[in-house]
């Protein structure tokens, strides 16, 4: 059975829109668009947006820097580099046929590039040779793009990223190359466009819009019929809010409460069983809180709280953690240790000497959400 697929054409399209030179409305220095994890961020881009950029007559390469987390961001976009130049090998002349383009381009969204040798030229090369191959514009996707941040070579990636971009679009002729930016860490994509230091200073980041209404009201639609069962489109929405626009929960929800409904013989209840969910995950992150020490618990509720405006050695700060710890004083060198362990479980990030930023957004969703009542 094919998995389902609700399509976002529209965007896929208005994204494209901005492929263009035009001054006004292009985006000939990138788009940066972030949304949280497990979203169908990733699914849109190979099955909406790739098939609209090759229909507008532009060639797309997406290159998820999280499809080997061991390799170093670099690694892998060379690879992808380099897949596309093998697979574009035997096309006869520069001008490739529409069928020829989407067989390479497909191919190479669904097959990994672990076992393929890396691109030995320069970044900006490579891209140059794919334009000249295919004779048209470039829409270059990295997906996850925040991962660059973790070495050298993932920034020197952005930095060659960058000067392929400047070099291809400020010549008088020939393909241009538009970058597209997605990640599931806002902050950690801010940290391509903030600063005078960032590889595409002078960006913004942008959010990527979440499915809606819509998408539900296809998805239990398409559910009834097949099952002849009866939701009801405010229940599908309030269970798809409360698992936080997660289409593969969303689905999982649904598929469960059917099938337990009808051994059960009791009516379903989509709302329930969405909290139920919610409630797992939200136990999962509360053990991991138990385990932490009284002083790291306060550390990190006081970021949630914070913001970008945690400031973890200020003076306020020691007394409000104190304070939540249930202890006489904190000093610097306990709050030092302690965040320092919050970074090692990956429930901080520290982009910079005294900056730091809440790693897991789930923990940061649960917390607030408690805070609201949500």
């Amino acid at each position: 059975m094919e998995v389902f697929h609700y399509p976002r054409s529209e965007l896929a399209a208005s994204i494209v829109r901005q492929m263009t030179p035009d001054p006004i409305f292009g985006a000939l220095s990138g788009l940066h668009l972030a949304a949280p994890r497990r979203t169908g961020k990733s699914t849109f881009l190979r099955r909406d947006l790739a098939p609209a950029v090759l229909e507008a007559g532009k060639f797309p390469i997406v290159v998820d820097l999280w499809e080997d987390r061991s390799r170093d961001p670099s690694d892998i976009m060379r690879r992808r580099i380099g897949q596309t130049l093998e697979h574009l090998k035997g096309a006869a002349g520069k001008v490739l046929e529409r069928s020829r383009l989407r067989q390479v381009s497909a191919f190479g969204f669904s097959v990994g590039i672990a076992n393929l040798e890396p691109y030995s030229g320069t970044i900006p090369e490579g891209l140059e040779r794919i334009g000249a191959e295919v004779s048209r514009d470039i829409v270059l996707v990295v997906d996850e793009a925040q991962q660059a941040l973790v070495s050298d070579g993932g920034m020197n990636t952005m930095f060659a990223l960058k000067a392929a971009r400047d070099a291809m679009n400020q010549r008088q002729e020939g393909p241009r190359l538009f970058l597209v930016m997605t990640g599931s860490h806002r902050s950690k994509l801010a940290e391509l466009v903030l600063g005078s230091k960032a590889p595409f200073y002078g960006g913004s980041v942008q959010d990527f819009p979440v499915l809606g209404k819509d998408f539900v009201r296809t998805l239990i639609e398409q559910v009834g019929a097949a099952r002849n069962v009866k939701i009801t489109l405010d229940d599908g929405v309030a269970a798809f809010e409360t698992l936080r626009y997660r289409p593969e929960a969303f689905m999982k929800a649904l598929r469960d409460e059917i099938f337990e409904a009808a051994l059960s013989g009791e009516p379903i209840n989509l709302r329930r069983r969405a909290e139920d969910v919610r409630q797992d995950l939200w136990g999962n992150l509360e053990a991991e809180l138990d385990g932490l020490s009284g002083v790291q618990r306060a550390l990190l509720e006081a970021l949630m709280e914070s913001g970008d405006s945690f400031s973890p050695f200020a003076a306020q700060t020691l007394k409000e953690v104190a304070q939540r710890a249930g202890v006489g004083e904190v000093t610097k060198s306990a709050v030092q240790q302690a965040m320092r362990v919050l970074v090692d479980h990956e429930l901080v990030w520290q982009p910079g000497s005294g900056r730091y930023a809440v790693d897991n957004q789930d923990m940061l969703d649960m917390y607030l959400r408690k805070r609201d009542g949500a």
